[in-house]
């Protein structure tokens, strides 16, 4: 992935500033609260402060990328400004999703990912991990198993290519699966565990595809 150093420097940059404004946050907590009611404890507080601070702003960083226009499904080479501001939003994002870590349980999985731009549904399981939410759509009582990565994004031949990706109502995409660019699960469809499902593959609803690349196995019986 060709990457030069203006990328660095525009990401140091960004990055930089929103350290900054989540140094603040905690100082202002640390001169307004923390200090006199924890006393030598509220460096703890402190540093949970800065990185929420800094998850969130990173979060809102990334939303603004994308309302501005600045990234949108379609095929760009390596020296597209688009391919450039995808590498920002990713460094921003796994950044922010890590300062994030220490308040995201397993039940606060959908709502981190929901902040970054990916559309959540209701009562939905996410045991795994997003790549480009922005691009992600996961429906109502969906299950996304643990170790499981949805990535909406492939990079081929000099190519960056940005496809949606669509996990349909009570879908089930089981442990360690690997959903690639493009794909649309149906509702109620269960990948199986270990799967790959390759780029831009089509899974109707109702039925159950599992193995490299992942294939039909079967129907699923409904009670």
């Amino acid at each position: 992935m060709k990457t030069e150093p203006f990328d660095f420097l525009l990401s140091a940059i960004v990055l930089a500033l929103l350290a900054g404004l989540a140094t603040g946050a905690a100082a202002l907590g640390a001169w307004g609260f923390t200090r006199s009611t924890l006393g030598a404890y509220h460096v703890l507080a402190d540093a949970l402060l800065f990185l929420l601070v800094f998850g969130l702003a990173s979060a809102i960083c990334c939303r603004l990328i994308v309302s501005a226009g600045l990234l949108r499904p379609g095929t760009y080479p390596m020296g597209d400004p688009l391919f450039r501001w995808w590498k920002l939003f990713t460094v921003v994002y796994e950044f922010g999703r890590g300062a994030l870590l220490p308040f995201t349980t397993v039940f606060a999985k959908p709502l981190v990912a929901k902040l970054f731009g990916a559309g959540i549904g209701r009562d939905i399981a996410l045991g795994g991990r997003l790549v480009d939410p922005q691009f992600i759509t996961i429906g109502d009582e969906a299950i996304v198993g643990q170790d499981s990565v949805i990535t909406a994004h492939t990079i081929t031949s000099g190519t960056l290519i940005l496809d949606p990706v669509e996990i349909g109502a009570r879908a089930t995409v089981g442990v360690n699966v690997v959903v690639m660019s493009g794909v649309r699960v149906g509702e109620g469809a269960i990948i199986a565990a270990g799967a790959v499902v390759s780029p831009g593959t089509l899974i109707p609803a109702g039925e159950l595809w599992g193995g490299i690349p992942a294939r039909k196995l079967k129907d699923v019986a409904h009670s």
